[in-house]
């Protein structure tokens, strides 16, 4: 789940550094962070039978620092 994690965060992250003019990569970091965690939530709340594995997920997503990306 680490890798799965990194990779959506790292994606998103991707994502939004080139659509906000924003000089603080941090900061674009965070979001891209706060939105993994939205749509982990999403997941969740729409997937009941696979909970467990998106609260895992959800966890790992809380782990990732502004470094690995």
């Amino acid at each position: 789940m680490k890798k799965e994690a990194l990779e959506l965060v790292r994606k998103i992250y991707q994502s939004l550094k080139w659509d906000i003019p924003h000089g603080n990569l941090e900061d674009i970091f965070n979001g891209a962070k706060t939105q993994a965690k939205f749509f982990c939530e999403k997941l969740i709340e729409e997937n009941k039978d696979k909970q467990e594995k998106y609260e895992i997920l959800l966890a790992e997503i809380e782990k990732v620092k502004f470094q690995m990306v």
